[in-house]
């Protein structure tokens, strides 16, 4: 039988996973010494998995002191425990608007997505030469845009954005514009791919792009 101080470790470290948001229950699992051996938490779906992990790994590294190795971790997710578990996989980021300016220091896109009744800005600038795309900054822009939206829902420090490959090109019917985003995280790296037709404007379908790019991942990225 484990010593008091022991039992009162497990008890902090259970307390702890359990305060963390979509956490249902806890349960650590020690040996002789009070070393961590397992912890098995069930939770709701509103949160990945990978989040709900880190989280734990960083709230008993920051409360503790304890470094427990993700691969101790187990999580049982029980789907519609939340009601408000649906919620966030029906997240999606819409276009609207975008300001280009040009003036002797270079040139700057400011890109604006939404979601509900919030607007999200990001903001991109290059100084002029004979390499500038303006399509590009644009998209730039819009990734930063993205970036904003992750930082107020509580992403910010876990994943940053940074637009990789750029291509502009002619379909059989309509010209195109093809991003890759890359997703950098706790998780390592992820490359996303997105594209948009060329309807009237091709600073829209570059920004529009990004969001293609984004939009099916952001649930998993909060």
């Amino acid at each position: 039988m484990a010593d008091p101080q022991q039992r009162a470790g497990v008890s902090d470290c259970e307390a702890i996973i359990s305060r963390l948001r979509g956490v249902s229950s806890a349960r650590v699992v020690t040996d002789g010494q009070g070393g961590i051996l397992e912890i098995h938490v069930v939770a709701d779906d509103s949160r990945s998995p990978k989040q709900l992990c880190r989280d734990i790994e960083s709230a008993l590294l920051s409360e503790l002191g304890v470094r427990v190795d993700h691969r101790k971790i187990s999580i049982a997710q029980l789907k519609g425990e939340n009601p408000e578990a649906a919620a966030p996989r029906d997240i999606r980021l819409k276009f609207l608007s975008i300001e280009y300016a040009v003036d002797r220091s270079g040139a700057r896109a400011r890109v604006s997505v939404g979601r509900d009744a919030d607007t999200f800005v990001g903001v991109a600038s290059e100084a002029i030469g004979p390499e500038l795309r303006q399509e590009q900054l644009v998209a730039r822009a819009a990734v930063a845009a993205v970036e904003e939206f992750l930082r107020s829902h509580g992403a910010e420090g876990t994943v940053s954005l940074e637009l990789g490959d750029f291509t502009q090109g002619n379909g059989t019917k309509r010209p195109f514009v093809m991003v890759t985003v890359r997703v950098l995280g706790n998780g390592g790296e992820e490359n996303l791919l997105g594209s948009a037709l060329v309807r009237d404007d091709p600073w829209r379908a570059a920004a529009c792009a990004v969001l293609d790019a984004m939009n099916r991942r952001l649930p998993s990225l909060m």
